[in-house]
């Protein structure tokens, strides 16, 4: 019998506590914690080593829930691991720490692959975003490169937004950081709006910081295409949902939502931009096929 060590359920808690990451970082890092898990980890024989990786793996997914890349990219390692059961400990732990190593160095080709699609879709002119996001920076940094103006809302509570706004400013874009209040006023100079995800579900529901759907519901008013820029690690299957942080009593009487992320439907979205090509959201549920086999490993 295993069990997790203190140092890698620091690690995860650590990662169930960050508000700062996007959900592709977050994704690798679990996979990190799990490959790290998995060379300390003391299992003698094959069921012992499966059982402590679905330990450690729904401890990982469920550390950011509202995250379909975390929970995928380690319901991915679990899949390699049992697919090579036959094969004896020796072969699953390999199998499982090759998958993790091509996971986490997979991130340079998909930003190259979304950027270069992103520039075909996306309309010249301004573009407006919302919050933090990797995949979309890497978008942002080759549209200003080429002379496109940014709008930066700064995506309150946590205020990602001026992470984005200062790392463009660093590279000479021209960019212009607004309150979130401030959206409605600029909308009509954005030929686009770009935004990332935390999660795609198989109906191309957008889950994203809290404020997206609000901004796609702006964009849509004045008539401006709603694009998402995402990898498909973060498609979902199941029901679109939007995970709510409980309510912060700050003093009696008054409560304050800690409310970090939305749910912006279909309807909304342009398109959404991924390594594997432009698509409409009803055309996302075949990529969800994928989502569903990482699910069934992680929770078997």
């Amino acid at each position: 019998m295993t069990t997790i060590s203190p140092h890698i359920s620091q690690a995860i808690e650590t990662i169930s506590q960050d508000r700062t990451h996007g959900a592709g970082w977050l994704a690798r890092d679990a996979v990190n914690v799990l490959a790290h898990s998995l060379e300390d980890c003391p299992a003698q024989s094959a069921a012992e080593f499966l059982s402590y990786v679905g330990e450690v793996t729904r401890a990982l997914a469920q550390a950011q829930p509202s995250m379909a890349a975390v929970s995928n990219a380690v319901g991915a390692v679990v899949l390699a691991a049992s697919q090579k059961t036959p094969g004896g400990l020796p072969a699953m732990r390999r199998a499982a720490l090759d998958r993790a190593s091509q996971i986490t160095d997979s991130w340079p080709k998909v930003s190259q692959r979304i950027v270069r699609r992103a520039e075909r879709a996306l309309p010249p002119g301004t573009i407006m975003t919302h919050s933090y996001s990797a995949t979309t920076f890497a978008v942002l940094e080759r549209l200003a490169s080429k002379g496109s103006p940014i709008i930066v809302t700064e995506s309150a509570p946590l205020n990602e937004g001026r992470t984005t706004a200062r790392l463009l400013a660093r590279l000479s874009a021209l960019v212009t950081l607004i309150s979130d209040a401030q959206a409605a006023v600029f909308m009509p100079e954005a030929a686009a709006v770009l935004v990332g995800a935390d999660t795609v579900f198989a109906n191309g529901a957008v889950v994203n910081k809290v404020g997206t759907c609000a901004l796609a519901l702006l964009a849509r008013n004045a008539r401006v295409p709603f694009y998402v820029a995402t990898e498909t690690l973060k498609v979902a299957p199941g029901r679109p949902r939007a995970a709510q942080e409980a309510p912060e009593e700050r003093q009696p009487g008054l409560a304050i939502p800690a409310v970090y992320f939305d749910l912006t439907p279909p309807p909304l979205v342009t398109a959404l931009i991924t390594e594997e090509g432009v698509f409409a959201p009803k055309e996302i549920r075949p990529l969800a096929r994928r989502a569903r086999q990482y699910r069934k490993a992680l929770f078997a």
